[in-house]
């Protein structure tokens, strides 16, 4: 009797010890993931995340934070960062689940193929929401000529980009190619060198 008892106590703390060990999001290793860019209806892009991360499907939506005015106050409001974009990370078996979400419309593509997103530029993007940079979109083919240049000093030291000069402010590029869009993020001459 006291075998068994002692059995049952060791088993059950290795099943605490392995549900402890592995974070509540933990999924089994399986097929590859990568970042997709998916067009959504319009306003729909926090809804669609919404959607995705209840399925258990990664996915990613920029939110900055602006003020708008109205007639008679000024409010601060999250919008996203690039209107009608959902970023979604998932395999081949998990399309289905990604396109039975309401308000997907489809994938951003090229060459007729479901554009991959870097998982460097998800992270750039993180990063510029996060750290409150001003922020402004522009779209890809506007940018033909300018100055390439690096960030020498800061949380994006060693980013590449391009300048772009305004009434004498000087704005750093930050390209996703993938979906062929510029964040621009107002940083000071100073940080910046010729790449």
């Amino acid at each position: 009797m006291g075998l068994r008892r002692r059995s049952r106590e060791k088993s059950m703390q290795k099943a605490e010890l392995n549900t402890q060990t592995k974070p509540s999001y933990y999924k089994a290793a399986g097929p590859a993931r990568n970042w997709y860019a998916l067009y959504v209806a319009s306003r729909a892009e926090k809804k669609v995340q919404e959607g995705l991360l209840y399925k258990n499907i990664e996915a990613y939506t920029p939110i900055v934070k602006t003020i708008r005015q109205w007639s008679d106050r000024k409010k601060t409001v999250e919008i996203p960062l690039l209107n009608g974009y959902v970023f979604v990370k998932h395999n081949e078996a998990e399309k289905d689940t990604v396109f039975s979400i309401n308000g997907v419309v489809n994938y951003v593509r090229f060459d007729g193929k479901p554009a991959i997103i870097s998982e460097k530029e998800i992270q750039t993007l993180k990063d510029v929401t996060t750290l409150g940079y001003e922020t402004s979109v522009t779209n890809y083919k506007q940018f033909t000529e300018g100055i390439e240049v690096k960030i020498t000093q800061g949380t994006f030291k060693g980013f590449e980009g391009t300048i772009v000069r305004k009434d004498k402010n000087e704005y750093l590029l930050v390209a996703l190619h993938s979906i062929q869009q510029h964040i621009v993020i107002k940083l000071p001459a100073a940080l910046l060198e010729k790449a």
